[in-house]
């Protein structure tokens, strides 16, 4: 009897995991997620693309053998829990990193450019007699960008600022990366020292007990007035409310942010209001290609559990080496 596979309702519609698709059928039966058979689903699953998986859905999924995270971050998922129940913890390293390389620096030309400004004001303003437009950027070149986590992501991050803008890096990182340093002239720096001495400040860690809340607001305040912070990781890095207060203030120049504590952003959310922020609905990976390329990932892994072939790939680091058998 072949094995069975839950999937969200979208890989059924969206042409862009048909490949993934094509190799999950070959080795199983595939399902997509209903409201009115979720339990009895779980309960015959085998492998899965989930988010949020913990204790309650493991208890009702006894068969369950893997779980594919549909991202490269997964502290939404209990791995602890996982682990215990002998479900493997699969997500997809590396093949997203240009995707969201390119919207952090997106999101640094908007800020620095007033993009967003500059659209309302041809919209608005323009074609009125009056001043003319009145905000000044500044050249990329000779400017220093900060990066937070000198990971896949913020290496990416780092070429495109040194090789396209002729910036310089620093960096603050819990582990050296003497390949951006040879390569690139990335200089490792303190936190603190991270923040002062930027002119953006662009974060690329994952969420953990250690990240969560990393950004205070005592650092914050260490940037520059003209400085920008760039957030295309997770929300809770920063402590949003400080962040806030700090850019109603024009404490700092702004902030361009794909990620938040609370998603989707409640609309009475005060951080809506202010006018020297770029806000985008978590979408840096949201690129034909990159969306491909994690759906194979994902199916690559699952086929692989389904076959024997443990442990497999993309596991997440807390379970590399463990092997699991059902």
């Amino acid at each position: 009897m072949k094995s069975k596979v839950l999937l969200p309702p979208k890989w059924g519609t969206d042409v862009v995991y048909r490949k993934a698709l094509d190799m999950l059928k070959a080795v199983a039966d595939i399902e997509f997620f209903s409201k009115e058979r979720y339990e009895e689903q779980l309960a015959e699953a085998d492998g899965m693309v989930g988010y949020g998986v913990g204790e309650g859905i493991l208890k009702k999924a006894p068969k369950l053998k893997v779980v594919a995270r549909h991202g490269v971050g997964y502290d939404d998922c209990d791995v602890e829990a996982l682990t215990r129940h002998k479900v493997y913890l699969v997500y997809t390293p590396g093949v997203l990193s240009d995707s969201v390389a390119d919207m952090t620096l997106a999101l640094l030309l908007a800020c620095n450019r007033r993009i967003v400004q500059a659209d309302r004001y041809v919209r608005k303003e323009w074609a009125k007699e009056g001043p003319g437009y009145p905000d000044y950027s500044v050249d990329l070149k000779g400017k220093t960008i900060g990066i937070i986590g000198l990971g896949r992501i913020g290496y990416e991050v780092a070429k495109r600022c040194v090789k396209g803008f002729d910036m310089r890096v620093i960096y603050y990182d819990i582990r050296r990366n003497e390949k951006a340093e040879k390569e690139l002239g990335a200089e490792l720096k303190s936190l603190e020292d991270l923040m002062k001495d930027s002119d953006f400040v662009s974060i690329h860690v994952p969420l953990t007990p250690k990240t969560h809340g990393l950004i205070k607001e005592e650092h914050l305040r260490l940037m520059k007035k003209t400085a920008y912070l760039i957030n295309t990781a997770r929300g809770a890095v920063i402590d949003q409310k400080a962040l806030t207060r700090v850019l109603a203030e024009k404490a700092i120049a702004g902030a361009g942010l794909d990620v938040f504590e609370k998603e989707p952003v409640p609309l009475d959310d005060p951080l809506l209001k202010l006018d020297n922020v770029v806000l985008t609905p978590h979408i840096a990976s949201l690129t034909r290609e990159a969306r491909e390329a994690m759906a194979a990932c994902n199916a690559e892994s699952i086929v692989a559990v389904l076959k024997g072939n443990i442990p497999p790939p993309n596991v997440v680091p807390e379970q590399e080496g463990l092997i699991f058998k059902k």
